[in-house]
């Protein structure tokens, strides 16, 4: 079985064939490829987006059984937008009635039109998946370096990055002191643990603002300072561990002509439309049937 590590970004394995490429490519391929819904209308082509993003995890060495959390979170905003256009979409009677449930009639437009919407949510989330899936702290940093992004702005991002893993810690800790002195929300209604959760944020940002003050007399301790030496280059270490190769040039630019294409094909040739979309002919089929 592959092994795993935990990281603030989730799971991720220990060795993978991904990490041979540059982050920088794997930062550019969340970039870009989360872009393809937006210009995409026809579901098929979305959902084979996510069967990509799935291939992409196998032969990374993902354990896809990590992935079973994002489920209940997938088919939740499924049934969240399909009420939202059609229980809370109103009454329009200039549309085709598909069916009735107690009398309210659900819309064929309206039907297709949250398919639509879902069918374009539902890549980007994988794809940030799988960049979380697949991408360490560190990953991210040398993606940001390499972009030449300032230094000041990736020294906030990695300390930011950092903190989210020590509020999560001082939030076991806060759990486990209540635990200890006898506080057992089993059983309480779910407003009465709101309160309670609401409560943590008074010494959560107590301890937040006490690490900030830490890291502040740290850098000043240590005489650092964001622009460096007058004249002087700054050492960047990790970004010399990773070499940007032929390869990831190559992977760079099929990224960039994919998305090229899908412009092309979308505005230049009128296809990835609802027009010619094969799941919207099945929808129509179904919910239509031979009514005009």
């Amino acid at each position: 079985m592959q092994k795993m590590n935990k990281t603030i970004l989730g799971y991720v394995p220990e060795e993978s064939p991904l990490y041979r490429i540059h982050p920088f490519v794997r930062l550019l391929f969340l970039m870009v490829v989360s872009l393809f819904p937006m210009f995409i209308s026809s579901p098929e082509w979305n959902f084979g987006i996510i069967l990509l993003v799935l291939a992409i995890l196998v032969y990374s060495r993902v354990n896809l059984k990590t992935l079973r959390v994002y489920i209940p979170l997938s088919i939740s905003m499924g049934v969240l937008i399909l009420l939202t256009h059609t229980v809370l979409g109103g009454r329009h009677p200039e549309f085709f009635v598909a069916f009735r449930i107690f009398d309210f009639p659900f819309y064929y437009e309206r039907i297709v039109a949250a398919v639509d919407v879902y069918a374009r949510i539902l890549p980007m989330i994988f794809v940030m998946v799988l960049f979380l899936s697949t991408s360490r702290e560190r990953d991210i940093l040398v993606a940001f370096r390499w972009a030449r992004i300032p230094f000041v702005v990736t020294y906030l991002g990695a300390m930011a990055l950092r903190s989210v893993g020590m509020v999560i810690e001082d939030f076991s800790i806060v759990r486990q002191a209540e635990k200890a002195r006898g506080f057992d929300p089993q059983g309480k209604s779910i407003r009465y643990k709101m309160r309670q959760f609401v409560m943590y944020i008074i010494p959560l940002f107590a301890l937040a603002l006490r690490r900030s003050d830490e890291f502040a007399n740290a850098i000043v301790a240590r005489g650092y300072s964001f622009t460096g030496l007058k004249g002087v280059d700054r050492a960047d270490y990790i970004l010399h561990q990773y070499e940007f190769r032929t390869r990831d040039a190559v992977l760079s630019g099929i990224i960039f002509l994919s998305l090229i294409a899908v412009l092309v094909a979308r505005y230049g040739f009128g296809y990835l439309s609802l027009d010619d979309s094969l799941t919207v002919q099945l929808l129509e089929s179904l919910l239509k049937g031979g009514a005009q």
